[in-house]
């Protein structure tokens, strides 16, 4: 069934057979994320953790993109605090979320895009996805957790060239790295994805919840504590003349 739509915006939010699913839905913009949607995913997010009809979660995008990662004109000048206070929230939201998280992940996942993944449980994507960590060469710095989750999932020195060069990189990659479980044909990934998801809203719900907050807090990771301490060096990078400068010769180009 298609849940309530007057607050959401830049989303679709389905529940269907116990699985909620968030489909980032800004085409003309490749997905990019606003603050508009970032409230959007956060408030799906929420809804779906406190709802009894719901056993997992799955994020995706629509017209076969995840998303271009943050809409750049959000940067420009003091709108970028807003947009740090989003990414804080955001983060703080995935990483306290009881109800298995997933992403089905299509065409490219750009900054956020990728480092969401991060957080998910699960995570599928199609064999022509690229993703991207272009904090660099934006002028900013990892934020969602990146510095601490993305060596420990995928090893130092392959963190250390995503992200200090922000190449592209492909889903043979991100899997042989362990960054997503399963690699599908393209368009495949979300039916992948609620598969996954059916199998686990098949399984005793509290089993489950408990399971995953066993392995969540065996991780022994401050999340938001890590979170806030990247995205002050990203403000602050993010505010600096150098940076401005790039971004708005970015966005007009």
């Amino acid at each position: 069934m298609v849940l309530p739509p007057q607050s959401y915006k830049d989303i679709f939010f389905t529940l269907e057979n116990d699985i909620a699913i968030i489909t980032i839905n800004r085409p003309e913009k490749l997905n990019a994320i606003r603050l508009q949607t970032y409230h959007d995913i956060i408030d799906a997010l929420k809804e779906a953790d406190a709802s009894n009809d719901c056993k997992c979660i799955v994020i995706t995008g629509g017209n076969n993109t995840f998303t271009a990662g943050n809409d750049l004109t959000d940067l420009v000048g003091d709108r970028a605090k807003d947009v740090m206070a989003a990414v804080q929230s955001i983060f703080d939201t995935v990483s306290g979320l009881k109800k298995p998280f997933i992403a089905a992940v299509e065409g490219i996942a750009v900054g956020i895009g990728t480092t969401i993944l991060l957080h998910c449980d699960l995570a599928v994507a199609s064999d022509k996805t690229r993703f991207r960590l272009p904090f660099v060469n934006l002028g900013v710095s990892p934020e969602g957790g990146a510095s601490v989750l993305l060596p420990r999932a995928i090893g130092l020195k392959a963190a250390n060239e995503l992200l200090l060069t922000g190449r592209f990189f492909t889903a043979e990659e991100a899997f042989a790295w362990g960054l997503i479980n399963k690699i599908t044909n393209q368009g495949g990934s979300l039916n992948a994805a609620m598969k996954y998801a059916a199998i686990i809203a098949d399984q005793p719900l509290e089993a489950v919840l408990a399971t995953k907050n066993i392995l969540r807090k065996n991780q022994s990771v401050n999340i938001p504590e890590t979170v806030a301490g990247e995205l002050d060096i990203f403000l602050e990078l993010a505010q600096s003349k150098q940076t401005q400068e790039r971004i708005k010769k970015i966005t007009r180009s």
